[in-house]
């Protein structure tokens, strides 16, 4: 039958992850378009998720879709109904009425012995995603995911260990994850339900960790260990770069301060130093199994970028990993950064909240603001304004006191640059998240090779600051135990001597920059920090456009 060929025509290439050109997919999509009517439900079903697994957004395709799909709705079991919600929310589509008949349709579904814990998450994934708050509808299915897990869990610890059941204990935590991202995204994340999620998540970390000690082989039949490096691979003494550090040391997890050029490979593998050789050389596959696991991201809960420096979560064990994975994932995990952005950031933009988008691709911008994103959030306080004077290239007399007095002069001609220090907090971890958001409204990281307004800017700042000017400067965290602990790292010597040549605007300025640079105070809390309030001179800042940001 037609519906067939075309149905799994669409699937097929999703399943082997190619990339299939726009034009015959849009061949594939015609016969939907036309005879939307001949196609079953499943069938229609099939065809969004290959689309959306291919990141294809048909919209009329999806509309035909929709059309079709909204009457029958009712008689779908959880994975098909799943397999809608997913699909549309992946490419962000947002169709009121299948949304409506999705949220009618799941819920007798709840009540089945027989729904897979995946269709829930996906079903959470995808409401807090359109940003449709179904509080009744979310709630159930995180007391649906409760009940199910535990029996699920109670009868996996009467079996006898094996590579299946290390497996599945793996899906019981992604799931869980997933569905308490979507509640506390949603601002929906009850204080019971929380320790209820989370102690199944524990459970399930805990027997992994079980099953990796007594049986180390089974186990990783299903992972690929990564074998010790040689200590040679880690930078020696003469080579410039600076050698990561841990911070802070506990049983189950650590902190680590990467410096530049090393690459957090738990992604993808770029040019720099890989920071996962040295945890390997650091640690032992006893003492931390987790930083020798690949399919683990080597223990690595978050990410920073190559050029960027700061401090970095690491899991040694399945109980560390999943604690520290589920504060990231429920919001508990504070992220604070240090950031020096072109302009004067006015002091109402406290609040981005823009959907990001990341693509692979060579040079040039990998991630941008678009509706086809994912959700995300950044929090940030400006702390001071600031000018840099463009460098002298001549000397006035051959006094070089009369040269640096020429450099730092007001020119009226436009010579003069404006900077803001700005601290941030991220609410979600998006890659180049960031960066991208400051360039969205108008203020780009100095020394932003990918996001900077224009080639002649990032030429400009490499002429004074070296590297991306973005420092992780602190992590709070609590341990498996629920004991809380904090790590935090001064801004790095390079940033500090860039940072040497801005001009405050004002003196409330001065002590903001002064505070990060003699290093007299250690690095506080983003909440304690407050905004610059500016003197009665300095008035008429333009107004923000933070109120243009909420949904874009």
């Amino acid at each position: 039958p037609v519906e067939r060929r075309v149905s799994n025509t669409g699937r097929t290439p999703s399943k082997m992850e190619q990339r299939v050109e726009s034009a015959m997919m849009g061949a594939c999509g015609a016969c939907p378009r036309r005879l939307s009517e001949e196609f079953t439900v499943q069938n229609l079903s099939n065809i969004a998720w290959a689309f959306a697994t291919l990141g294809v957004r048909d919209e009329p395709l999806f509309d035909a879709i929709a059309a079709a799909a909204i009457r029958p709705m009712c008689e779908l079991g959880d994975r098909d109904i799943a397999a809608f919600a997913w699909s549309f929310a992946a490419i962000s589509l947002t169709n009121a009425p299948l949304i409506e008949s999705i949220s009618s349709s799941a819920r007798p579904c709840l009540s089945s012995q027989h729904v897979a814990t995946r269709s829930l998450a996906n079903i959470a994934w995808a409401f807090a995603n359109w940003s449709v708050g179904d509080k009744p509808l979310l709630h159930a299915i995180a007391e649906q995911a409760v009940a199910k897990i535990s029996e699920d869990i109670r009868c996996q610890t009467a079996t006898a260990s094996s590579v299946a059941t290390f497996a599945s204990l793996a899906d019981v935590i992604t799931n869980l994850n997933a569905i308490a991202w979507a509640l506390n995204f949603m601002g929906f994340l009850t204080d019971e339900l929380d320790r209820a999620m989370y102690s199944l998540v524990a459970t399930a970390a805990e027997m992994r960790d079980r099953l990796m000690k007594h049986d180390l082989t089974a186990p990783l039949l299903a992972l690929r260990l990564v074998s010790r490096p040689e200590a040679s691979t880690i930078p020696g003494p003469l080579v410039s770069t600076p050698t990561p550090r841990i911070v802070v040391d506990l049983p189950e997890m650590c902190v680590v301060h990467k410096p530049p050029d090393w690459e957090v490979d738990c992604v993808d593998v770029g040019s720099g130093f890989l920071l996962s050789t040295y945890l390997q050389c650091r640690f032992s596959l006893s003492e931390a199994p987790l930083v020798h696991l690949e399919e683990h991201q080597f223990g690595m809960v978050h990410r920073l970028d190559r050029v960027s420096s700061g401090l970095l979560l690491v899991g040694k064990t399945f109980v560390g990993f999943n604690c520290a994975k589920w504060q990231l994932n429920t919001g508990q995990l504070q992220r604070e950064y240090v950031v020096l952005v072109h302009g004067w950031v006015p002091l109402d933009l406290r609040f981005i909240d823009a959907k990001v988008l990341h693509v692979h691709a060579q040079g040039g911008k990998e991630s941008s603001v678009t509706e086809q994103g994912k959700p995300s959030q950044t929090r940030l306080t400006t702390l001071g304004h600031y000018t840099l004077q463009r460098h002298s290239s001549s000397r006035v007399g051959g006094d070089e006191a009369e040269e640096r007095v020429e450099e730092f002069q007001d020119d009226e001609h436009g010579e003069v640059e404006s900077f803001s220090l700005v601290v941030i907090q991220i609410c979600t971890g998006r890659r180049h998240q960031i960066r991208t958001h400051l360039a969205h409204v108008g203020y780009p990281t100095v020394t932003d090779g990918k996001y900077a307004t224009t080639k002649a800017q990032f030429v400009r700042d490499k002429r004074w600051c070296p590297r991306n000017f973005l420092h992780r400067y602190r992590l709070g965290f609590c341990d498996s135990r629920s004991v809380p602990h904090e790590a935090v790292a001064p801004l790095p010597e390079d940033l500090a001597s860039a940072a040497t040549q801005l001009r405050p605007r004002e003196s409330a300025s001065g002590c903001a920059l002064a505070e990060w640079l003699l290093g007299q105070m250690q690095p506080r809390p983003w909440a304690t920090y407050r905004p610059l309030a500016l003197a009665p001179s300095v008035e008429g800042l333009p107004a923000s456009r933070s109120s243009d940001l909420a949904g874009s």
